[in-house]
């Protein structure tokens, strides 16, 4: 039942935010972990079932910001780093993982090692061109 709650709850976030579903990247993040750090991979197991989902699906917490700030955590444990929040232009600024995007952002984790590539952690429905172009800048 809580399950349900907070996927419904994230899905209308999601659709009035303009943002594309962020939890499958965040699967193959959690596939990733798993493989690398079992150790990790049963901490974020933990930190979902025991905290994430069920302040979503009591409606504690914003299903955005919530999932922004489990999807920083993941990210993390690959490489440190900082979130930043990309707009429409290309711009990028400071982003607090506790809070939700602007109108149009994407945020991404973008690790101190340069070699390192970024990773989305939200990304709009709707990319712009600038923003397709950090991704590939960043990504590849």
């Amino acid at each position: 039942m809580s399950e349900d709650r907070a996927r419904d709850r994230t899905d209308e976030a999601l659709e009035r935010a303009g943002l594309a579903d962020m939890r499958p990247a965040y699967r193959r993040l959690l596939v990733r972990l798993k493989q690398a750090d079992p150790m990790a991979f049963e901490e974020a197991s933990r930190r979902y079932r025991e905290h994430l989902e069920p302040a979503i699906a009591a409606g504690e917490a914003d299903a955005i910001a919530a999932w922004l700030d489990y999807g920083t955590w993941l990210a993390g444990r690959f490489a440190s780093g900082r979130p930043l929040e990309i707009d429409a232009s290309g711009r990028a600024r400071p982003f607090d993982p506790g809070s939700t995007p602007g109108a149009g952002a994407m945020v991404l984790h973008v690790p101190e090692d340069d070699r390192a590539p970024a990773t989305v952690l939200a990304m709009p429905s709707a990319p712009s061109n600038p923003q397709r172009e950090t991704i590939d800048l960043l990504i590849g």
